[in-house]
């Protein structure tokens, strides 16, 4: 099958992870990497901010633009895939299915409806044949908004997570009791510093922490960078006793990449409790959740002071991952068979 991929594609992303999945699968991938628009590092800092406040200005305008001229030089394919596609103009889609003959296909691993939503990608939801969620609070956004077909998996985890193997040259550069990697939010800063300091050693990775730590004196020692991709975010997430999974409080999330990318490194994963997470792992032996603070502090104490429960517990987690495919690997070919069958 000949597929034309639509998404970001720079090293360590999950969208060209996906591509380099699908490719594996034996599909012939003619790839439109949307990087240079969309990147802060490769385009106007003014006009790159502009674009994702507001979904309109030059970025949005020559993405569409080139996208349209690129198609029109490429031969037929069999599927349409868009990773991701806030900025595509419904115009532009239509084109694209006109000049490719080819059904078009949109997957986001994001909350785009409650979240990251725009215009454009509402206007163009009827005009996807399939769109693939990973959240299962959008699915009825996307009936109301006209979607044709609706299909829903799990985040999972890419190929390098249950493969990787650390070097022993790492081990102390990425080592850690406690991290947390994600963007700082307010929940999440309250939650840590009301446990940092049973934390041991405790590291912090994501968007907007280093701004955090200039005004907040608890967080300096703990905050690493404003971001961790690539073998680095593996590093991070292997060489850490116990990884935190926090949810974020302004949409109603119920799970995260990371719920499946720790355990499959064979980390054990202590995070927030909700129904899905009971569903994927079986709480006190394949990972472990809080639903408060205080329980979430008693438990980095326990786990810290045990470390054969904690290994045990992490290794069974990491199983748990394998046995029942939660790799994105088993979730794309979820995707292509539901499409062959429709």
């Amino acid at each position: 099958m000949r597929i034309y991929y639509i998404g970001q594609l720079w090293n360590g992303c999950t969208t060209l992870e996906r591509m380099h999945t699908l490719a594996s699968f034996g599909h012939e991938i003619i790839a439109f990497d949307t990087t240079q628009w969309t990147s802060p590092q490769a385009w106007d800092r003014v006009f790159c901010s502009l674009a994702h406040r507001t979904n309109w200005g030059p970025n949005v305008w020559n993405l569409n633009r080139a996208l349209s001229s690129h198609a029109q030089s490429t031969g037929n394919v069999d599927l349409i895939w868009v990773d991701k596609g806030r900025w595509l103009y419904p115009e532009t889609l239509d084109l694209l299915k006109q000049h490719l003959d080819s059904p078009a296909l949109h997957y986001t691993p994001d909350p785009q409806l409650v979240f990251n939503k725009s215009r454009h990608f509402v206007s163009c939801i009827p005009k996807y044949d399939w769109v693939v969620t990973t959240k299962p609070f959008e699915r009825e956004l996307y009936n109301h908004l006209g979607a044709e077909k609706i299909f829903f998996v799990l985040q999972g985890f890419d190929p390098r997570f249950a493969s990787y193997q650390s070097l022993p040259q790492d081990h102390t550069a990425w080592y850690s009791d406690v991290s947390f990697v994600g963007h700082c939010e307010s929940h999440y800063a309250e939650t840590l510093k009301t446990t940092y300091n049973v934390a041991g050693q405790l590291k912090i990775w994501g968007p907007g922490w280093l701004n955090y730590a200039k005004k907040n004196d608890w967080a300096k020692p703990y905050v690493i960078s404003d971001g961790v991709w690539g073998d680095d975010y593996l590093r991070a997430l292997s060489h850490t006793k116990i990884g935190l999974g926090f949810l974020t409080k302004g949409i109603p999330e119920t799970t995260t990449t990371r719920s499946f990318e720790i355990p499959a490194l064979g980390t054990f994963l202590l995070a927030e409790r909700t129904d899905d997470h009971l569903a994927l792992f079986e709480e006190g032996k394949e990972a472990e959740f809080f639903g408060s603070k205080e329980e979430m502090k008693d438990k980095i104490q326990f786990y810290l002071a045990h470390e054969d429960i904690r290994k045990k517990i992490a290794a069974a987690g990491h199983q748990r991952c394998l046995n029942n495919n939660y790799g994105s690997t088993d979730q794309l070919k979820k995707i292509l068979t539901a499409i062959h069958h429709v």
